[in-house]
């Protein structure tokens, strides 16, 4: 899967996501803070509040040429404000960064107010080589 297809992917995300009052969605920008500075990424967001489910796709382009992935994931806490978020992600290309296409994700999300988030997102793998992993603070408007 090319990474320009998670320009496609996310918006069928939400098309296809239950109804809005059971969940919110988030879009916005965010940017790699640790191994691989100067990466700028395009974040879409859906938590399923009820089921603690949530989906994130992105898209990036940085040292490595352009990636995306696309995530699932299970919040931890049952708040309204504070999200951590543990679950996969499938990375569309395999790079210095990052050596597989099949990743753990972490993250940790806050919600201030009724409109923005703030969230730290970590992808990584189990792999001994190009396992420096993904790093990005995002900064989300939340529907």
């Amino acid at each position: 899967m090319k990474a320009r297809h998670f320009l496609i992917l996310a918006p069928a995300m939400i098309l296809l996501m239950p109804r809005a009052s059971q969940g919110e969605i988030s879009i916005g920008y965010a940017m790699d803070v640790i191994h691989a500075l100067g990466t700028d990424a395009i974040v879409t967001r859906y938590d399923h509040r009820e089921s603690r489910l949530g989906l994130q796709a992105m898209y990036w382009n940085g040292p490595d040429h352009s990636n995306g992935s696309l995530g699932v994931d299970y919040d931890l806490i049952p708040s309204e404000t504070w999200d951590l978020n543990l679950g996969g992600a499938y990375l569309a290309r395999v790079n210095t960064v990052n050596g597989t296409h099949f990743n753990f994700s972490a993250g940790l999300g806050i919600n201030i107010g009724s409109r923005f988030r703030v969230q730290f997102t970590h992808m990584s793998n189990a792999h001994s080589n190009n396992n420096n992993g993904w790093n990005f603070v995002g900064f989300l408007l939340r529907f």
